[in-house]
Parts: C-alpha cells; structure tokens; sequence
C-alpha cells in the first residue's frame, strides 16, 4: 500500500537514497532559479515530478500508479482551485464597484498611523475567524488593508506580514475552516479539543505579535508623508461614487458564512452584489464588467499612484498560482502514491526518542513536505499518520500531535515562496513571500513555540492509564 492506502502495487518502500533523488533535483533546481536567476519556480517543480516520475517507474511502480497519484492529489484540491478562480473575479468587482475604495477611504478616517498594524492585524483574525477562510480575509480586507497602508506611508512588507499573521491566525481557530477541520480528522481528534489546544502556542504567538507590530508602527509611522492620506482619498472620491450601499456585498458573504454556507456560494454571491453595485452605483456597462472580470481591474485614471494601487484582480491574475498549484501537486502526489515521502519520514524516527525530538521532528517533517509537495493539507496528513504510533508510544494524546501538525504544516505555508498558499497572497496584495516572511510574525513564532513547548514538556497532555498501549519504541 502507498502512504495514502490507494495503491494497490505490493512494492516495498523505496530505499531513502532513491527517494532522495527527486528531492535533491528539485531542491537546486529551486534555489537556482529562485535565488539565483529570480526566476519562476514552476519549472523547477516540474523537473523534481519529472524526476520522480523516472526514479518511481525505474523501482518498479506502474505508470498507472504514478498516474494516479498526481491525479488523486489534483482531485482533492479542485475546490480550492475553483475558489481561486472566484476569489481572483471577486478581488476586480469589488475594486470596480467601489468596495474596497470604499473600506480604503473610511480606513483612511479611522485609522492612525502608529496603531494601523496591531489593528489591522486583530481585523483579520476576526474576519478569518468569522468566515473560516485566510484567502478570502486575504482577498478583501487585506487588499483594501494594502491600499490604507500605501497611503499612511507604511512598508507594504511589514502590512502583508499583519495581513498574513492575522489571517493564518483566525483560520486556524475557525471552526469553519477546511484545514482546521482535515487537520483532527486524519487522527480522530474532536474539532473543538483540537482547536482548544492549540490556543496554548497559537495566542502567545498573537500576544507577542500584537507588541511587535505596535512597536513597529510607532517606528515607521513616522517615516510616511501624511499628505498621503489626503492625496488617496481625493483619488479615491474623484474616481468612485462613495455610498453606505457599498458595505452590503462584503456584510452579506460574512453572514453568509457565519450560516455556514460553503464558500464558493458565498463568493459567488459576493460576486454578483459586486457586479450589480458596479453597475448601479458606479454606471459601469455589463461589457466592462465581464472585462473586468476576465482581466481584472484598470482604473485608467491617469494617476500613476491610484492606477498602481488599483489595478488588480481577475481571473487572470490567479492563472499563475493554478498552475503553480497543479505542478506542485504533481510533484507531491507522486512522491506520496509512490511511498518515497514515507521512506524519508521513516528515515526520521531516530530522531524521536524524546517528547521535545518527537515535537521538532514533527515540525520539520511537516515544513519539509510543505516545500517539496507545495500542499499544506499533504504536510498534515502524511505526518499525522507516520507518527501516530510514536505519540501512542510516549503516552501523549493526538491531540499534540494535531496541534503541532498545524503550526508546522498550515501555518509555514505562506511562507513558502513556491507554495500555492504564498503566491496567492502575492497575486492579491502584490507583495512576494520574501519580503513579507519576516513579518509574519504569528506563522513562524507558533512552530517555536510549539518546539519550545515540547522539549519543555509544557501542556503536552498524556493519556489516561487505561488508554495508554503497552511501551515500545516507536520505529
């Protein structure tokens, strides 16, 4: 059986060498082409498949396995990958119409300066927290978050990070989102124990964030022009009809979701209030609506500064994380069918003799899969099940195991530059994972934490004696 139980060839694992190869293909074709030539990371995925592919089928596997594996992985994400689509229609209406110019402007009445990253950081955990979804709080607060910090001065780096933080954060809590919810399943953890627990790393995580990003606002506060401000929001009344109507789409997808509507009704509801407002409140024509929406959004104003802060979104502009998406999930659906990613994970286990090894080995198994699968929901699953057994052995309820699966797999992923999750968010807020992943505060302090925690033995719960199996070695 493959790691996922769906290959029905009795090969034995690959030996670790074999299974290395692929990785160390794609490992220096990735730091060639995204370091060195800052070139697009497809290619390089493409090549570590490739190389999969030939090393899988020279060990003995089918082409029909390893077929199947790329095709069952690219299955399992084809809702998301609709939602891409949507979230990409959704971001150009919703500028056209007026929305987001619309939160822009009020953001520009209500914030200040020193105390925009804390803030904008605690909206985005509600926003995630309410819908369930990080790409979705992504896709519209954070862009309108985006355009509020060009005009108070602020480093877009340092806003993405806050957007990223708080959206990763709420998501994580949801017990609406898909991934928190996968997450317990893989091991029979109830939903709710699992999301209790991880409020152990996940909110000194937040609480440290929340001083960091205050500090660092009253820092660069000072550095923006004020003018700015006034500069965007004539921009912003000159080329868009401000109205209380403008606030119904957005109100209407969070009550929605709060319904417990899936969300690709919900977005698509949100897409049609959009193009209705566009048409009714801004007097655009159905013509330039369907542009709009294939294309995405050009202002054509002829100010450099609102066309540049304005001129996003389409379908077009999710084409490149879909393709990234889809040769990523190549690459991890064959190295999964295959069982290579099972022989390095099993190459593992004798680093895990001890709770705080067990919790670090966890940790980069999961970062690990999420760089050369590219899927955080195959960076949850495939250590959950290899190391099931070893918290078993050490007496420790799965739920620790859960809970560092998400710090380790769900919330590294935006930090990946090649990862699906990462050029999402730099195909909505034009800011690349390089430059943000510093900032993300909450995404990389939560796995420390979760390290911390373990060696520490701190909140580690164990099983009761009658639940505990009889010692062994965890192998």
């Amino acid at each position: 059986m493959a790691a996922n139980g769906k290959s029905s060839e009795k090969l034995p694992t690959p030996p670790l060498w074999l299974s290395l190869i692929p990785i160390t293909v794609t490992g220096v074709a990735l730091g060639f082409s995204v370091f060195a030539f800052e070139a697009e990371p497809h290619f390089s995925l493409f090549l570590g498949a490739a190389t999969a592919g030939i090393c899988a089928y020279l060990y003995g596997f089918s082409w029909k396995t390893i077929k199947e594996g790329f095709k069952h992985a690219i299955n399992r994400t084809t809702p998301s990958l609709i939602i891409l689509l949507i979230i990409g229609m959704l971001i150009s209406v919703w500028i056209a119409s007026g929305i987001v110019p619309a939160l822009m402007y009020f953001g520009f009445e209500f914030f200040v300066a020193r105390w925009f990253l804390p803030l904008i950081l605690l909206f985005c955990c509600v926003m995630a927290l309410v819908t369930g979804s990080s790409w979705s709080t992504i896709g519209t607060l954070g862009v309108a978050a985006i355009g509020v910090s060009e005009g108070l001065g602020i480093p877009l780096a340092i806003t993405a990070g806050a957007i990223v933080s708080g959206s990763f954060f709420g998501d994580k809590l949801s017990p609406m989102s898909d991934s928190t919810n996968l997450t317990p399943s893989v091991l029979g953890v109830n939903l709710f124990e699992h999301i209790k627990h991880m409020l152990y790393t996940t909110l000194p995580a937040l609480g440290i964030s929340l001083v960091a990003f205050t500090v660092i606002g009253f820092v660069v506060a000072g550095n923006g022009d004020t003018g700015d401000v006034a500069h965007y929001s004539e921009g912003i009344t000159e080329n868009f009809n401000i109205s209380a109507w403008l606030f119904l789409p957005p109100a209407v997808v969070v009550f929605l979701i709060v319904k417990k509507v899936p969300a690709i009704p919900s977005l698509i509801a949100g897409l049609i209030l959009g193009s209705i407002t566009y048409i009714v409140i801004q007097g655009g024509s159905f013509s330039e609506l369907l542009n709009t929406i294939h294309k995405g959004y050009d202002p054509g104003t002829g100010n450099e500064e609102i066309d540049g802060l304005f001129s996003r979104g389409g379908m077009e502009s999710m084409y490149n994380v879909i393709s990234l998406a889809l040769v990523s999930l190549t690459l991890g659906g064959i190295l999964d069918y295959t069982k290579m990613l099972h022989s390095i994970v099993l190459g593992l286990s004798k680093f895990v003799k001890s709770i705080g090894n067990l919790t670090l080995t966890v940790l980069g198994t999961s970062i690990f899969v999420n760089i050369f699968g590219a899927n955080q929901y195959l960076a949850v699953i495939l250590p959950g099940q290899m190391f099931e057994e070893c918290y078993r052995d050490k007496h420790l309820k799965l739920k620790n195991l859960t809970r560092t699966l998400e710090a380790g797999g769900t919330l590294t992923a935006p930090l990946i530059p090649w990862n699906s999750s990462a050029v999402f968010v730099y195909s909505a807020l034009g800011v690349s994972a390089m430059a943000y992943a510093p900032f993300a505060l909450l995404c990389w302090l939560t796995a420390i934490i979760a390290a911390v925690f373990g060696y520490a033995n701190i909140t580690m719960q164990t099983l009761p004696p009658e639940e505990r199996p009889e010692d062994e070695e965890c192998q």
